[in-house]
Order: C-alpha cells, then structure tokens, then sequence
C-alpha cells in the first residue's frame, strides 16, 4: 500500500527503510498527502488505508459487527480507530529494517503505542472540538462502512402508510366477504 519493495537489492533496502522511517515520522501515514513538513500534511486520518481495514473488520457485509450494532459504531468510536492506526503502524514496523520482517501485533508488544495513538486522538478531539472535526470524520468512517458492506440503501424507512380511505376500504371489503384477490365475483 505504501510502497514497500521486497528486494534483496541494498538501494531497495535503503528505501524500504527510509519509506518507513518517513511514515512514521510525524505520523505521516495517516495523510491523505503526505509531506516532509508539517504544514504541507493535508486529509488527517482521510488517508484509504484506514477505511479499507475498517471496511474488511467491522463493514465486510450487511450483517458485521459495524452495521449491526451502530449504538456501539456510530459515529466510529475513538479507540477503535487508535487501534486501526496501531496496526498500521506495527505493518510499517515490518519495513523498518527495509526487508520485511514478522513482527507478532500483540498487546504485550504495542499496548503504549496504541495509547500514544488515543491520546493523540483525544487531544485533536479537544483541540477541535468547537466545530466537531474529528466527530466528523468518524461519522463519514461510519457512514463509508455502511455503504461497502452494502447496508447503506437500507437506512431509509419503509414508506407503508395507509390512509383512512384505504383502511376503511378495507374494512367494507371485509364486511363484505371480500378477504382474498383470488375470489370470485
């Protein structure tokens, strides 16, 4: 996704490594444009990686953990997505010898990592909450997961009412005999 070669060429290595260095740096990874310097960085936590993981764990279909229970996913909780950008981060850390390597995404091994990701999360959440960025954001998350999963035709209600001329039709039919279509007249 971001580049990674698996080569045993040394300039492959090299940039492998120095790939991995620069996703991280900054959190770099979770731009949808990343740059060398901070202010060039644009589309924080906008960046496709993040909605394709998200969409694969909890949106795969109508009937995932993410469209079923919407009280739970809806917008898209904070410490869940700090646990997205933790594993991506242990992907990157494959890299960071620039040959990938196997690297076990235990809690035992990223606890503090997904922690500094949850109060980076908290503390852009305060900075920003007046206008509601990062609500924002989660929401749209949420909202792109119902869609893949197929789910998202499925939010607007059912257009069944029934006026008081039909109802009382009804009724007259039904004094009347007439219960099924398939009678005769």
């Amino acid at each position: 996704m971001f580049g990674f070669h698996s080569s045993q060429s040394k300039s492959t290595i090299k940039k492998n490594r120095s790939l991995a260095k620069g996703l991280k740096e900054g959190t770099n990874f979770a731009f949808k444009h990343m740059a060398l310097l901070e202010e060039d960085r644009r589309g924080f936590l906008k960046v496709p990686i993040i909605q394709k993981i998200i969409n694969t764990m909890w949106f795969a279909n109508k009937h995932d953990e993410g469209v079923m229970f919407p009280e739970h996913f809806k917008p898209f909780p904070y410490p869940t997505l700090a646990l997205v950008l933790t594993a991506i981060e242990c992907c990157i850390d494959e890299w960071a010898t620039g040959k990938r390597g196997d690297i076990s995404f235990t809690a035992q091994e990223y606890r503090s990592v997904y922690e500094v990701y949850l109060k980076c999360l908290q503390d852009f959440d305060d900075a920003t909450k007046d206008v509601g960025v990062l609500w924002a954001i989660c929401s749209r998350i949420y909202e792109a997961g119902c869609v893949h999963s197929g789910a998202g035709a499925l939010t607007t209600e059912s257009q069944c009412k029934l006026s008081a001329r039909v109802v009382a039709a009804a009724i007259q039919e039904h004094h009347e005999g007439s219960t099924t279509e398939d009678e005769s007249d």
